[in-house]
């Protein structure tokens, strides 16, 4: 049988026809054979009719979908309000303002370098003003851009450029480019494929991405200009970010998450707008008027004006007014159905739908927050976060520490900043934390309180906890200390002091001033 498909592409050469036919014989010829031996859910019957689904490798899979799936996922973001949504949602709670850098640098015991970490932390944040190569977007915007690619498109690509001469901090800056920017121009196809195998080429060119055969590792990318003039460029792949979520081995190119979502999304838009209009048509017919005389309504069609006839017809109809008909007129009131009761179930379903598709939880995709508890709602934002994590790990992964690194080593040879022993062992100076976005508590006091008890049970730090609000701990002892050092500076008494000392002692507030301040006698 290993030689039964070579002869039938040898057949189908000349006999398309006898070549499908053959290969259909072939399968079910096959499956006549293996029935006993394969999985149930692998074999045909009366339920599964003709359900024969491609299996063929992810690579050709997208190469033959990724165009049409990026025009749909664009166009319904742009006019579907739920796909919108749901970019939206998941761009705040995985990026927000940004995922904030913080540098961890060490000394040699151990403890925090806080002066090399404030001089490599203010370094980053003056390059990160400027990191744009067009001059517009802020660092962590580009960071949300190439989020929001990657959800509508399936990937990113960040070319790192060098522009010398500009004006600039550092003439290390970042350019966001198209993924359509990938050409597949210069391709090569099944017999140049094969043909470079023979001629022990290593590398092969697939959807703009010049890749190793053997292992994988992409040594160019190959673009073309926005409006598709000129020749294509070739950038080696250490200049390039190209950001996607790896769903098989051997993957190049990404493919949306809403992917299995669109054909719904698609239906639903067209079932909605449908029943606007059975709506609008309900709504705009109220009653017909019936009457023996065939002329008598119709005439009025054909004329401009009815100012000299006295024939009075039903144009209208109002509260408490009385209408006289002609002789033999009647009226029927209009009947139409309103679909809007069957609406409501029927789009909280699709939107449940959606909700598995895109990721985001029902009730912040569709706004509807009716029949939610505090449980309910603890449980769904618990499940969201944790859905979240390895979407925020991977954009800092394949987006953060690359950009970063790039920047230090760019700092470091341009003089910005003095790093010892960096080119011989960079390592220690990469050392830091990216602090994705936090959410806020939907019951601060219960929740609070559990905070409190498991970090006197040591079940948690308060550094954990102050993360997962999307804060730096340090920050929140320096702006406690700061506080407080204005509290004294201002000449403010704790109230709480205050009311604890009254009432175990009234006598304990001084009321006499001791160099412009009242305090407490202990």
């Amino acid at each position: 049988m290993r030689f039964g498909p070579a002869v039938d592409s040898l057949v189908g050469t000349f006999f398309p026809k006898s070549e499908l036919e053959r290969k259909i014989y072939r399968i079910k010829l096959e499956k006549l054979k293996n029935r006993s031996e394969t999985y149930a859910a692998a074999r045909s019957n009366r339920m599964t009719g003709t359900w024969s689904p491609g299996n063929t490798d992810i690579n050709s899979i997208i190469k033959a979908s990724s165009q049409s799936v990026r025009g749909r996922v664009r166009q319904l973001v742009r006019d579907f309000p739920y796909f919108a949504n749901a970019v939206n949602r998941l761009v705040d709670y995985t990026v927000g303002p940004g995922i904030i850098y913080q540098s961890k640098i060490q000394n040699a015991d151990g403890t925090l370098n806080k002066k090399l970490i404030q001089q490599i932390e203010d370094a980053f944040n003056f390059w990160a003003d400027e990191a744009d190569v067009a001059k517009k977007l802020h660092y962590y915007e580009i960071m949300q851009l190439s989020k929001r690619q990657d959800i509508e498109s399936g990937e990113y690509i960040i070319v790192k450029r060098h522009r010398p001469n500009e004006n600039r901090y550092l003439p290390y800056v970042l350019q966001v480019y198209e993924s359509d920017w990938l050409t597949s121009e210069n391709d090569k196809g099944l017999g140049e494929a094969i043909s470079g195998i023979q001629r022990g080429e290593l590398y092969n060119i697939d959807q703009g991405v010049e890749y190793n055969r053997l292992t994988g590792e992409v040594k160019y990318y190959h673009f073309t200009d926005p409006d598709g003039w000129g020749k294509s460029v070739k950038i080696p792949a250490k200049d390039v970010i190209h950001g996607y979520q790896a769903l098989r081995p051997g993957q190049r190119r990404g493919i949306s998450p809403f992917t299995p979502g669109i054909l719904l999304a698609n239906d639903f838009g067209d079932y909605f707008n449908a029943t606007v209009d059975v709506a609008k048509m309900s709504a705009k017919y109220l009653a017909f008027v019936k009457s023996p005389n065939p002329e008598s309504r119709q005439l009025d069609l054909f004329t401009e004006t009815n100012a000299d006839d006295d024939t009075r017809y039903i144009d209208d109809m109002e509260n408490a007014i009385i209408e006289y008909l002609n002789p033999g007129e009647e009226i029927d009131i209009a009947s139409n159905p309103n679909p809007g009761n069957q609406v409501t179930p029927f789009t909280r379903l699709i939107v449940t739908m959606l909700s598995i598709t895109t990721g985001v939880p029902y009730e912040l995709l569709s706004g509807d927050y009716s029949g939610m508890n505090f449980s309910t709602g603890r449980m769904a934002r618990s499940d969201f976060k944790y859905a979240l994590k390895p979407v925020s790990t991977r954009h800092i992964r394949n987006f953060c520490n690359p950009t970063f690194r790039a920047f230090l080593d760019s700092a470091t040879l341009y003089g910005k900043l003095t790093l010892p022993g960096f080119f011989t062992d960079p390592y220690p100076y990469f050392k830091c934390e990216w602090q994705p976005p936090g959410m806020d508590s939907i019951d601060p006091l219960r929740e609070a309180k559990a905070d409190i008890d498991a970090v006197k049970s040591n079940l948690k730090s308060p550094q954990e906890i102050i993360r997962g609000r999307g804060r730096d701990p340090e920050d929140i002892l320096k702006e406690i200390k700061q506080w407080n050092d204005w509290k004294d500076d201002y000449e403010i008494i704790d109230l709480e002091e205050i009311s604890t000392a009254m009432a175990n002692n009234p006598a304990a507030l001084d009321k006499e001033p001791n160099n412009g301040k009242k305090t407490i006698k202990k």
